[in-house]
């Protein structure tokens, strides 16, 4: 058998594993896929399932690898085409060390797929909407699992000059032990930092020079000085980190980031996907952000924020006081009495830029009720389903990246899920002690009640910031500033910090756990290695990708209740409906059309914020005449801004000169909510 063949061969007897003998059999979650695996299978479902799965080839990665797509829509005669109805984009694995990302991307493919036959929402959301799944978008990070040795990758394969010396990928990691994984080399040096921690040797720390500590190592990423300039491993092959690379708060002269916004085949293939499909409403993620569980967006709030302040000479110049805050309305409103404008029309984004405000970087304040919301579902099904998410450890929406270009610029709402997190262990606490779950249900007196000494108490267990003092939330408490159920959400969302001398290593929890969930093969103990350079230094730590993906035995739970989760959010989107459409005869052959617009989805029709970014699309209503009527009022196109959630309506009016016995058609329509037309006649 030929090289080639043989190759062919295997590719189709893992296919044949993975699919099984006949049909579409479900897909094995016992082992991450690797990139071309995944492409097997999507070829295969699409091919196995013509009337409900499409291929989709979005583009190829900086190496050349295939990134596809599946588009998922039941077709029963005289439906709408699937390209035109209100759609969803499901992606996964933007950073390719996020392999679980893939997997429910996977199963909830298998849930549409194997559903679609048996679960009547299921094929009732494939026959009025159309869903797109890209599991994998960064093949190129996410084969660096599957390679030797294995190096935790979160860039694609472009190759970069890191160290400017004009050559490029030329001083990577290195498997010095040759044990198949790239760690962590440490090496006695006077100048370190670092110290083995007293209580863990195994892990390491910066030493704390106000405990008297002094640092006895230095540490390095697992290599050898390639090209000779004193540096370790600082130009590995690739690359260009994707989750960075998009352009909204973009990172300028960060080489990681890319050298400017959709710089890379990838993220300019999903852009180009994206704008290609207007449809597309709502953007689901998964990745290594959850942006339900924490509501926190990058950077500081500038132009989102509630108030700014405007330069004084400017102040000065339209009346305004330069020490006081205000909102951009009022600016709006001030600039366009003062004239400056000239005729101009002023707006809020105008305002925000002249200012040098930057980028919107928090959720718009009328999107926050429909996120919160989203949230307390999402916590709510987490308790019942009896999954543990450590939520303090949840990681907000970071700059440049794919969800932040999703909802700020192309204007939909956007959900991400990071799916797993390293299990934090539970503490016993003592039947009077304070707990966030107890604060969440306490009112202000009982709060206040509970005593200086047992608030700082509790702030300490829970690992808070030295400046979060039992004082200062007192007397917040007593102003009215927060309740005890907005500061337990506050506690919950608050990373631990570091624990005082005496107590243990922030990351020993995470070793505990890896000693067990990986049986050993989590953590290489450290070694002594001859080094060539450095000499005498010790190999260890962690191994690449632990801390992000679970043993993927274990994971299945979690895949299951978070691509169930997704279905119902898609279930949500805005639901466009003529409730009613009626004339009524106000004159001999004069009528009046009353069209009532309704929204049945839970979500509204657009977001505040595609609204302010001028992304979203309004509702476009065309009323069509027949020959011989005459439009007296109205006007023959109206455009409806959006419509709120759960059933708001919006009331349009015409007055038309005609026959009785003739008919008036009207259309609404709008690329993310479909088309509907409804003709009345005139008697």
């Amino acid at each position: 058998m030929t090289g080639k063949l043989l190759v062919r061969f295997s590719l189709v007897l893992g296919v044949l594993l993975i699919l099984g003998a006949a049909g579409s059999a479900k897909i094995s979650f016992s082992q991450y896929h690797k990139p071309e695996e995944v492409n097997a299978l999507l070829k295969s479902l699409a091919a196995e399932n013509p009337q409900l799965a499409q291929l989709i080839v979005l583009g190829k990665s900086a190496a050349g690898k295939e990134i596809l797509a599946l588009r998922l829509a039941a077709q029963p005669k005289g439906s709408t085409d699937p390209e035109k109805r209100p759609a969803v984009f499901v992606s996964a694995n933007i950073e390719g060390a996020h392999l679980i990302g893939t997997e429910a991307a996977l199963k909830l493919i298998e849930k549409f797929i194997h559903g679609s036959a048996s679960d009547k929402s299921i094929a009732q959301l494939l026959e009025k909407r159309t869903i797109y799944v890209a599991p994998l978008l960064n093949p190129d990070g996410a084969q660096a699992f599957f390679a030797s040795p294995r190096v935790e990758k979160w860039a694609n394969s472009r190759p970069m000059d890191d160290d400017l010396d004009m050559k490029l990928d030329e001083d990577g990691p290195d498997d010095l032990n040759k044990d198949g994984l790239i760690t962590q080399m440490r090496v006695k040096d006077a100048e370190g930092k670092w110290i083995a921690d007293p209580g863990e040797p195994r892990l390491m720390r910066l030493a704390d020079p106000k405990k008297g500590e002094k640092g006895m190592y230095a540490l390095y990423e697992e290599g050898i000085d390639n090209d000779g300039d004193g540096e370790y491993n600082e130009d590995p092959p690739g690359g260009v980190a994707l989750n960075r690379n998009w352009p909204h708060d973009f990172e300028h002269n960060t080489r990681a980031a890319g050298q400017w916004p959709i710089s890379e085949p990838e993220t300019l293939a999903v852009v180009r996907f994206l704008v290609g499909h207007s449809p597309i409403a709502m953007v689901l993620n998964f990745s290594t952000e959850n942006t339900i569980l924490n509501l926190q967006q990058t950077g500081q709030a500038r132009a989102g924020a509630d108030r700014v302040r405007v330069p004084r000479q400017l102040a000065t110049f339209l009346g305004l006081e330069p020490d006081q805050e205000y909102s951009l309305k009022e600016i709006v409103e001030t600039v366009k009495a003062s004239g400056v404008g000239g005729g101009m029309e002023i707006t809020e984004d105008m305002v925000a830029s002249f200012l040098g405000l930057g980028p919107a970087v928090t959720l718009d304040r009328q999107d926050m009720p429909l996120f919160e919301a989203v949230q307390k579902e999402y916590k709510e099904a987490l308790k019942e389903a009896k999954i543990d998410y450590p939520e303090k450890r949840a990681k907000g929406v970071g700059k440049g990246s794919f969800v932040a270009y999703c909802y700020y610029q192309y204007g939909v709402p956007v959900f991400s899920v990071d799916l797993w997190a390293v299990p934090e262990p539970k503490k016993e606490a003592a039947k009077d002690a304070l707990t966030a779950e107890k604060l969440k249900s306490m009112s202000s007196d009982e709060f206040l009640s509970l005593g200086e000494e047992k608030i700082a108490s509790f702030l300490k267990e829970q690992g808070a910031p030295p400046n979060f003092s039992a004082e200062m939330l007192i007397k917040m408490v007593k102003s009215g500033q927060v309740t005890p159920a907005r500061m337990a959400e506050m506690m919950e969302k608050m990373p631990r910090r570091p624990q005082p001398d005496g107590e243990e290593h922030p990351d020993l929890y995470i070793l505990r756990w890896v000693d067990e969930a990986w049986k050993g093969h989590g953590f290489v103990d450290w070694k002594p290695f001859q080094h060539p350079t450095l000499g005498e230094v010790e190999i260890g730590g962690f191994a690449p990708f632990v801390k992000i993906n679970p043993p993927p035995e274990t994971m299945e739970s979690s895949l299951d209740f978070h691509a169930n989760f997704f279905l119902r959010l898609m279930s949500k989107l805005p639901e466009l409906r003529i409730q009613e459409a009626r004339v009524e005869e106000v004159a001999p052959e004069l009528y009046q059309m009353t069209v009532l617009l309704t929204n049945d989805g839970w979500f509204p029709t657009s977001t505040a914020q595609g609204r302010r970014a001028q992304t979203a699309w309004p509702i476009r209503v065309t009323l069509n005449m027949e020959a011989g009527q005459t439009l007296f009022s109205g006007r023959p196109i109206e455009t409806v801004p959006f419509l709120g959630a759960s059933g708001d309506t919006k009331k349009l009016e015409w007055m038309v000169k005609g026959k009785k016995g003739s008919r008036l058609t009207v259309t609404a329509s709008s690329p993310k909510l479909g088309s509907l037309t409804k003709t009345v006649t005139l008697q």
